[in-house]
C-alpha cells in the first residue's frame, strides 16, 4: 500500500481532493486573469472579485448534476467554469463573455444567461429579488419531480435580517430544494446577520456554520445536504464563517487554496510538484500567449 492509501478517506477519496484542488486553483487563475484584464483595459463595466471564496464555491459546487441550478451573489463567469466548464471551447466562450461584457455589449443577466452550461441563473442586483427567483426555479423543479437542486449564493449582508426571516420561512415551508450558501464578509468585520445559521434553525430549516477556508468540510457537509433535498427532505442553509482578504497576497493563513494545500501534503496525497502543475495549468494553457 502507497502512503496515500493510509490517510485515504472513503467519505472523500484522494482522487476527490486533487479534483476538488485544481478546480480551486483554476477558480483563482480565472478570477485574476479577470482582474488583470481589468487593470489593463479601459473596461465599461468591472466585475467583482471572487478571490477567497475558492472553498465556500467550489466545496458547495463540485457535485452539481445536469439540471440544477445557480442562482450566483454577483455576475462572473467563475461559477460557470467552477460547475464545469473545462473545455477550450467552453473557456474562450467565457473569455469572449468577458470581453463583450467590458466593452459594454451585453450586461450583466445576459452574462450569465449565455453561460457555457447555461445553469448560472440571470443575475440581478437586489439580493432579495435575486434568491426568490431562485426559489421559483426550485419551485418548478419541485412541482415537475425533476429531482434538480437549485444552490443559491448570497453575500453575509446583502440582506436584512428580516429579509433573510422571509425568505428561510417561505422556502421551508414550501420544502424547496435549495441549498443557500451564506458567503462570508471581505475584512475583519462582522458585518451581516449574527449566527444566521442558528437564527435559521427556528425560522424552520437547517442551519449549518462552516469554516469558509475548509474546502473539505464544506464539500462534506453539501454532500450529506444534497442526499437530503434530492430524497425531498427540504433546504438548507450553509453558513461560511470567518473572514476573507480580497486581494491581499501576504496572509495565507486565511487563503483557502494555502488550506488545501496543506491539508493534501499533510495526507501525503500528492507532492509539490503536483500543486505546482495544478496551479498553472489553467494560466498556461489559456492565458499566455
Amino acid at each position: 500500500m502507497s502512503d496515500a492509501g493510509l490517510y485515504e478517506n472513503p467519505l472523500v477519496p484522494n482522487k476527490k481532493l486533487l479534483q476538488m484542488y485544481s478546480v480551486m486553483a483554476d477558480a483563482r487563475a480565472l478570477n485574476e486573469h479577470i482582474a488583470g484584464l481589468q487593470k489593463s483595459v479601459k473596461a465599461r463595466r468591472r466585475l467583482a472579485s471572487t478571490r477567497g471564496e475558492e472553498a465556500c464555491r467550489v466545496g458547495t459546487a463540485l457535485e452539481l448534476l445536469p439540471g440544477d441550478l445557480v442562482s450566483d451573489s454577483q455576475p462572473g463567469v467563475v461559477m460557470d467554469l467552477i460547475s464545469g466548464a473545462q473545455s477550450k471551447t467552453q473557456i474562450d466562450s467565457l473569455l469572449g463573455r468577458v470581453a463583450e461584457f467590458h466593452e459594454g455589449k451585453i450586461d450583466e443577466a445576459k452574462l450569465a444567461r449565455e453561460g457555457a452550461l447555461a445553469r448560472v441563473l440571470p443575475w440581478v442586483e437586489n439580493a432579495s429579488d435575486r434568491l426568490r427567483m431562485a426559489m421559483g426555479a426550485a419551485l418548478s423543479f419541485k412541482a415537475l419531480k425533476r429531482g434538480s437542486v437549485v444552490v443559491a449564493y448570497a453575500g453575509h449582508s446583502e440582506l436584512s435580517k428580516r429579509e433573510w426571516r422571509e425568505i428561510i420561512e417561505t422556502a421551508a415551508k414550501l420544502e424547496l430544494p435549495m441549498i443557500f450558501v451564506v458567503l462570508p464578509p471581505t475584512g475583519k468585520g462582522n458585518d451581516g446577520v449574527n449566527r444566521l445559521s442558528a437564527k435559521v434553525r427556528g425560522w424552520g430549516m437547517p442551519g449549518m456554520p462552516v469554516d469558509a477556508n475548509d474546502a473539505v468540510a464544506l464539500y462534506r457537509v453539501t454532500q450529506e445536504s444534497l442526499g437530503r433535498i434530492r430524497g425531498g427532505g427540504g433546504p438548507v442553509l450553509i453558513e461560511c464563517k470567518g473572514y476573507r482578504l480580497q486581494g491581499t497576497r501576504n496572509d495565507s493563513a486565511h487563503d483557502p487554496l494555502v488550506q488545501m494545500q496543506g491539508f493534501l501534503l499533510g495526507r501525503k496525497v500528492c507532492t509539490r510538484a503536483w500543486l505546482k502543475r495544478a496551479g498553472e495549468r489553467l494560466s498556461q494553457a489559456y492565458f499566455m500567449h
